[in-house]
């Protein structure tokens, strides 16, 4: 193999590529450099030609060449780390003019492909016919193929990994250990003596770890720290500290803050209600606080599916051979919503309902006909089922965790807009913000892709907003990023379930104002209306407590409850912005860009066009996008470059769901947790208050809480007709 010459590198590429690596902080040396020069000049000019994780196709063309030639029977197994480069590297060899004839059958390993064409790798060829099959590391420990003698190894996986600075999971291409590969090299000569090429430098194998990175270092600890309290084996951080290598301390803070930040647990780290339910579920606490909400509007069912499908990272589409993208087909089962959650719910209920109708059989011929994966659909029934007899053991009533199918014949349905704004809940903090095409900026302000898989990947597409959550962040074969799993929502969804933050700013003496959340999303909106929606969050936080000391009263809601239930399911409705909403398109902006809505003396809750239809059509500038907005957070804000916010809900001067406590709003920078202790004041310090604070916005509305009663000495609040003329930033922080 000393003999292969790279073919001749795209120089686009190539500084596009280096740009990247000299853009990315964890940018690796590239070992391939650091060929010994006893292996000649022009070895030591191929190698360096060569980016190490992107082997190129045409030596493994070279290295099965060289198989052929050694005139050994047997299959070759090439492991790969994802479906992305199985299907380049499949379509590649079958264009092949050798491996492309008759004599070769080129098969894929991959959990996106059918179970029948996952059986074909365990069957043995023809004489006379060479069979190669390309798979990722579900081929390393899980299975053996008999009759497989040669394997050839890009010495890559596909890792799963947390970040404790942002909160955010992703999957990235990393190099395996030296315990994989020889896992792997195992893998041939199970009947007979094998061979293995192992894709890597010498250099690079001195430099790869003995074992994988443990499972601790590298995944959340939510979970395992609520299953600690369950378990009542003392403090969270001492009881990992005592595990063989620790995970890193400010996972263990961060993951402590979360739970506590969710109020699964208290100020002294126990467990409160929600937190005991939390950890009895088995799925990560934020879509588990998500779950129990849904019971709450009894779309427990329906969440079940959707955070059972988020946890196991199940697709339920198939993706079509020698395809990257869904066809048009498997797009229309998201029924007008830009929401990959809510298609793959769709799918699951046709599957359900085929299946209840006629069998397995024909319910697996039904996802044959139009491209599901029915064994992910199994998988996903499975865990459906799970989590609802774990709530209904812990007293939540049947009805809440109905599997009644929510209809998506309907033109408009309120159901499929709550679920999309619990999904903030649930997805919280993986935001981002399509800028142009199929780029997206997301909350660190590094730029990412709409994955191809997703409904929402198609040339020309316009989106009624340009927010959207996502399951996780891809990376395959070189630094660019993919978010997978992405729903579109709206910014009043962002200010009930999608912030920590919010800073309201105004220089002059009208109402108008610009609202950040998070330092990064910036909307115009009217400081009272912003207000009452941040006021309406702790209305939210107390039925979910709630729920939570009482779960069987979901079946009989006090008058309050219901009354939170019903301006939640109106804010969920795209009627409660006012529709015919653009971007200025004549500004290059560095942030996020304009949005103006029409005015309109319409009563409250206008009427307006669908999400799914108008709304914001050509609602930003394709070339303008975030433009040179790079690094978003804390940057300052134009007043002339935000989001324009209308509310048609609380737009009339005596609105249905207010009361006079309303107009007390606080005027001055303040933060702190809500439904606990806060400081008021430009500094934070001498103006405490606790408990029931959010009262004075107007809370008790919605049905208060059970916390202390406010104890305040400042004179923050403002009574009505007594606002200043030039109002000072205030800011909420959660």
């Amino acid at each position: 193999m000393v003999n292969f010459v790279p073919p001749p590198a795209d120089e686009k590429k190539r500084k596009h590529r280096q740009e990247l690596e000299n853009a990315t902080d964890y940018a690796e040396e590239n070992c391939n450099l650091k060929c010994d020069p006893i292996y000649g000049e022009a070895v030591v000019r191929s190698m360096g030609e060569m980016i190490e994780k992107e082997v190129p196709f045409e030596l493994v063309g070279a290295l099965l060449d060289k198989i052929i030639g050694m005139n050994i029977p047997g299959a070759v197994l090439i492991f790969l780390p994802g479906w992305n480069i199985i299907s380049l590297l499949r379509k590649y060899l079958q264009s092949h003019s050798r491996y492309g004839s008759p004599s070769y059958v080129i098969l894929p390993l991959h959990s996106q492909i059918p179970r029948e064409d996952q059986r074909l790798v365990f069957r043995s060829t023809p004489s006379g016919v060479r069979k190669i099959v390309l798979a990722t590391n579900i081929a390393e420990s899980s299975i053996t193929i008999n009759d497989v003698v040669f394997v050839i190894d890009f010495c890559l996986s596909r890792t799963k990994l947390f970040t404790a600075r942002n909160n955010l999971t992703s999957y990235s291409t990393s190099w395996a250990s030296k315990t994989n590969l020889e896992q792997r090299r195992g893998r041939a000569g199970r009947v007979r003596p094998g061979f293995a090429f192992h894709l890597c430098s010498r250099a690079r194998f001195d430099r790869l770890e003995q074992h994988a990175t443990p499972e601790i270092l590298r995944t959340p600890l939510h979970e395992l720290a609520l299953l600690i309290k369950l378990l009542r084996l003392g403090s969270v951080r001492d009881f990992l500290m005592k595990a063989l290598q620790p995970p890193p301390l400010d996972a263990v803070i961060e993951a402590e803050h979360t739970l506590k930040e969710m109020k699964a647990l208290d100020k002294n780290d126990e467990l409160t209600p929600l937190g005991f339910i939390l950890a009895r579920l088995p799925i990560e606490p934020r879509l588990g606080k998500m779950l129990i909400f849904a019971c709450v509007f009894n779309l427990g069912g329906a969440a079940a599916v959707l955070t059972s499908t988020a946890s196991l990272g199940c697709d339920p589409f198939l993706l079509p051979p020698d395809h990257r993208r869904l066809t048009n087909q498997q797009r229309s089962f998201a029924a007008g919503y830009s929401s990959d959650h809510l298609a793959g719910l769709n799918v699951f209920q046709e599957w359900t309902t085929e299946r209840t109708r006629r069998g397995d059989e024909s319910a697996d011929l039904f996802c044959d006909q139009h491209g599901f994966n029915s064994s992910a659909l199994r998988v996903i029934d499975d865990a459906a089922n799970q989590l609802r007899a774990i709530l209904i053991n812990l007293g939540f009533p049947e009805e809440s965790l109905s599997d009644a199918p929510v209809n998506f014949n309907l033109k408009h349905n309120i159901d499929c807009d709550i679920l999309s704004t619990l999904l903030v809940s649930g997805l919280y903090p993986n935001i981002c913000f399509h800028s142009d095409k199929r780029k997206l900026l997301t909350t660190e302000g590094t730029l990412a892709l709409i994955h191809k898989s997703s409904v929402n990947c198609m040339k020309d597409i316009k989106f009624t907003h340009p927010f959207f959550v996502f399951d996780e962040k891809v990376s395959i074969r070189t630094q660019a990023v993919s978010c997978k799993g992405l729903s579109m929502v709206n910014p009043i969804q962002l200010m009930l379930f999608g912030c920590r933050s919010a800073i309201w700013k105004s220089d002059d003496s009208n109402d108008k104002g610009i609202v950040v959340i998070d330092d990064w999303i910036p909307f115009r909106m009217s400081f009272m209306t912003a207000a009452r929606i941040f006021a309406f969050r702790p209305a939210l936080e107390a039925l979910l407590v709630r729920t939570c000391l009482r779960p069987e009263g979901v079946a009989d809601l006090r008058e309050e409850d219901q009354h939170v239930i019903n301006v939640l399911r109106q804010l969920c409705s795209p009627e409660a912005l006012k529709p015919n909403a653009s971007f200025d398109e004549a500004n290059n902006f560095d942030s996020p860009p304009r949005k103006r809505f029409a005015t309109s003396s319409n009563c409250p809750l206008l009427s307006g066009r669908s999400h799914r239809n108008k709304g914001y059509e050509n609602s930003y500038s394709e070339k303008q996008g975030f433009g040179r907005y790079t690094n978003c957070p804390n940057r300052p804000t134009d007043p002339e470059q935000v989001h324009d916010i209308q509310c048609g809900l609380w737009q009339d001067p005596q609105p249905q769901f207010s009361n006079p406590r309303y107009d007390h709003v606080p005027v001055n920078r303040f933060s702190g947790n809500y439904m606990g202790a806060r400081s008021f004041g430009p500094s934070g310090v001498g103006n405490n208050f606790n408990g029931s604070s959010w009262n004075s916005y107007g809370a008790p509305t919605f049905g208060g809480y059970p916390y202390q009663q406010q104890q305040f000495t400042n004179d923050r609040f403002v009574q009505p007709n007594q606002r200043p003329s030039i109002r000072p930033h205030w800011g909420v922080r959660y």
